[in-house]
């Protein structure tokens, strides 16, 4: 759960003024009655949605093309000095600002999320700490002035404000980097972060320096181990409660332990244009007896954090969930669910997702997802990444009317499911099972389906992202679940 707020952690208004101008200052947040320097978790990537507007004719003075291309190129220069943390950006990104929605938002406004910004304010960064750890930071610029992009003397107040130089000094209060200006000591230092704007225009070395305190140390990026297995498997459902939630199933293969990284996510799926999110996914990590393996809420609270961030795999959203485990063989599942006690909707659509990352010699595979299925954008979608450099066979399977024997109530009456490949072609269907081409081939290999209503087809596929949707058939809904099986041997 994100509630920087509840928890009486200040949320910090970091004002850039324009006021006349008169080494480098950690941001800060009190834990415990003492002030401790704050930042993203060690390897993250802090992804920045870029929003901003198109005022004005284009190109800029300097031959910028747009804010949003001024912003990214700021972001890049930050870059530059940023070992372990680093800026992406989503350039006209459409996920809606919100305050306090766990993901980064870059816009314009004559305020900020409804305070007015005050006199001489040309800019806002807000900064959401969790005791040390950054959660947010969303940064408005006040609409209110002119802005162009420039280099050297400002023009500013007879001409326009120069927004790449506005810019760099916010995104390094989102690095984590506070005004030397007004540090007590006061510093009187050559700086972008200072608190009022000049004719600085770019990075200085006491700016440099910060950067460099806060991120040159971390643990050792880390890479998983290329396999011909099915990968990055992914289940996306509308998260409801009772019996529809969002329920995922695999097997650890093979003799060995597995290490895998499981996701739940909710937040971010709004910049993707999946509206009716799930704002506060948790995700919790069973045995086959029932009993909990692990449960894990906002990413960034993990112990595992910075590990998980290490493979890339860390979530863009801090409300959304991860967890890292080493799991003997066996059968898991993992159920996607809301936060209890979240302020804000506590159904939506969700994701779970699975990276195995092949650093032993066991193997997750077989995975299923069960979930409702209703109409439009609301069914079962099912993705995975055949891995290595050769082709996987694998069987589909949607079932519904047997989940009522396993005691699930509203089965989907009739599932129908659909084989497309990343561009969204198709590539095979079915509805009932006994009509398939390979169906007596998928009776052999003891996969078929107990009703003759649910769906199965058999798929020799190359290297690439699949994904199998599950729908019922003439507007059928109900609870469904999605099967995917690697007939390839297992190690």
């Amino acid at each position: 759960m994100f509630t920087a707020r509840l928890l009486v952690l200040p949320l910090f208004l970091i004002l850039f003024g324009a006021a006349p101008v008169r080494g480098y200052v950690r941001e800060t947040n009190t834990v415990n009655g003492s002030e401790v320097p704050i930042a993203w978790t060690k390897n993250r990537t802090v992804l920045m949605n870029l929003s901003l507007p198109a005022p004005g004719p284009f190109p800029f003075e300097d031959g910028t093309a747009s804010l949003n291309a001024a912003a990214e190129d700021a972001l890049s220069i930050w870059n530059q000095y940023l070992v372990h943390m680093q800026f992406a950006v989503v350039r006209n990104s459409i996920l809606p600002p919100t305050d306090g929605d766990g993901s980064i938002s870059v816009t314009m406004s004559s305020t900020f999320y409804g305070q007015a910004f005050g006199k001489g304010t040309i800019a806002v960064t807000l900064v959401s700490p969790r005791g040390s750890t950054l959660f947010e930071a969303d940064v408005i610029f006040n609409n209110a002035y002119d802005w162009d992009c420039y280099r050297g003397t400002l023009q500013w107040p007879d001409g326009p404000m120069d927004f790449r130089r506005v810019a760099l000094h916010e995104f390094g209060h989102v690095v984590g980097i506070d005004h030397p200006d007004q540090a007590n000591p006061k510093q009187i230092v050559a700086a972008i972060m200072n608190s009022t704007i000049s004719n600085v225009d770019s990075l200085q070395p006491d700016d440099i320096n910060g950067a460099h305190s806060i991120y040159d140390s971390g643990p050792a990026y880390l890479t998983s181990n290329p396999a011909p297995n099915l990968v990055n498997l992914s289940t996306r459902a509308f998260v409801g409660s009772g019996d529809n939630l969002v329920i995922g199933g695999f097997i650890i293969q093979g003799s060995q332990p597995a290490t895998v990284v499981l996701r739940g996510i909710g937040g971010s799926l709004p910049a993707l244009g999946i509206n009716n999110a799930l704002e506060d996914p948790v995700i919790e990590l069973h045995r086959a007896d029932g009993s909990i393996v692990s449960e894990r809420d906002d990413w960034p609270d993990d112990s595992s954090a910075s590990t998980i961030a290490s493979y890339h795999l860390d979530p863009t959203n801090s409300r959304e969930s991860a967890l890292l485990a080493t799991l003997n063989p066996g059968s898991y599942t993992v159920v996607l669910r809301s936060f209890e006690n979240s302020d804000g909707n506590v159904t939506g659509t969700g994701l779970i997702e699975l990276y195995d990352l092949h650093t032993n010699g066991g193997r997750a595979g077989n995975i299923s997802t069960r979930g409702p299925v209703s109409t439009g954008d609301q069914v079962l979608i099912g993705g995975f990444i055949v891995g290595g450099n050769q082709t996987k066979e694998v069987v589909v399977r949607a079932l519904g009317p047997s989940l009522s024997g396993a005691g699930v109530s509203g089965a989907l009456s009739d599932p129908m499911v659909e084989l497309r490949d990343a561009s969204g072609n198709l590539l095979d269907s079915n509805n009932n099972w006994g009509d398939h081409p390979k169906a007596a081939q998928i009776q052999s290999e003891n996969l078929a389906p107990n009703q003759s209503v649910e769906s199965a087809l058999q798929a020799t596929l190359n290297p690439g992202n699949y994904t199998a949707i599950v729908r019922g058939f003439n507007g059928a809904t109900g609870v469904g679940l999605v099967e995917i099986y690697d007939l390839s041997p297992a190690p």
